[in-house]
């Protein structure tokens, strides 16, 4: 066990019944003890659920501090702060959450991949959707093949939605062009000078070392680009909540069945659930991140975040 300094928290959470349960919630406050933290607790988590789950008896598989810098050297980019220490503790689990995907979804896939695709089409397919399943986290030793097509992924789809029907475009890059050249030229020149986005799990990105303010981890699909969540120690509270004992039921008049979310009452969390968009720096990205304005709707980015104008 870890035996860095813990913050302890004690949550109060009010039920329809007025009765109130008290749950006390230890976090280590260094990222280091945090992550070994998430680590002894997420492994005890597995040994416990049914034999018959993939996920039992998971254990997280560490990087060495050589082998990030290979990685770093073979990719030409470097880890955040966060980012290494999560590689050198964590990195990735050698169990997967899901079984091999069922016959409905596969043949699903094969009826959207049934028309007729260029051969351009299939090979770029291919390439972001290499034909095996990678781990619920990238294995970045093994999953060379999963690892270079995120890599890849944003500078593609951002290219594609420039160019194509949605004719996307950000106000800071100035008139539009009408040359396609002019304007893929305009997007990389700024894609370049922005704090590069790392992938951690599915379109899961984390933003590396290069920023300044907050490190988000960040969703994205084009320019439909989310804030999963604030740091990589939230996202990690966040992805783990049930295995951490961070969710609670809750009751109100719409839900009077009740439904689970995550545990209210913790100052830390309550604190990073709470960050308005508004308020925050995120260099580059934050222009993306508003690209899509919805001002009827309350939330957004799944936890609790107002939704933000774009700046005019």
């Amino acid at each position: 066990m870890n035996t860095d300094k813990y913050i302890t928290y004690t949550s109060t959470i009010y039920y329809t019944t007025e009765t109130p349960m008290n749950t006390q919630i230890t976090f280590p406050e260094s990222l280091p003890a945090f992550l070994y933290w998430i680590k002894e607790t997420t492994e005890a988590y597995w040994r416990e659920v049914p034999d018959n789950e993939s996920i039992h008896g998971a254990k997280w598989m560490p990087l060495t501090d050589q082998q990030i810098d290979e990685l770093e050297l073979k990719y030409a980019i470097k880890f955040g702060v966060e980012h290494r220490a999560f590689l050198k503790i964590l990195h990735t689990i050698d169990k997967n959450y899901y079984d091999e995907m069922n016959e409905e979804d596969q043949s699903s896939d094969e009826q959207e991949w049934s028309r007729e695709e260029s051969e351009e089409e299939k090979m770029k397919r291919a390439f972001f959707f290499p034909p095996y399943r990678p781990s619920f986290f990238y294995n970045w030793i093994t999953e060379t093949e999963w690892i270079e097509s995120r890599l890849a992924w944003i500078d593609d789809f951002y290219t594609s939605s420039i160019l194509g029907v949605n004719r996307s475009w950000l106000k800071s890059w100035g008139p539009r062009p009408d040359s396609d050249e002019e304007k893929v030229r305009i997007f990389k020149e700024w894609y370049h000078k922005a704090p590069r986005l790392l992938p951690i799990t599915d379109h899961t990105y984390l933003m590396d070392d290069v920023g300044d303010g907050l490190r988000p981890v960040m969703s994205v699909y084009g320019f439909d680009t989310i804030i999963s969540a604030w740091s990589l120690r939230h996202f990690l509270m966040r992805e783990f909540d049930e295995e951490l004992g961070l969710t609670a039921t809750y009751y109100d008049e719409d839900y009077p069945e009740g439904y689970i979310d995550m545990v209210k009452g913790i100052p830390e969390l309550d604190a990073l659930q709470a960050i308005k968009l508004d308020d925050v720096d995120i260099p580059y990205w934050k222009e993306v991140i508003t690209y899509y304005y919805h001002p009827d709707q309350k939330c957004w980015q799944g936890f609790w975040v107002p939704w933000s104008k774009p700046s005019s």
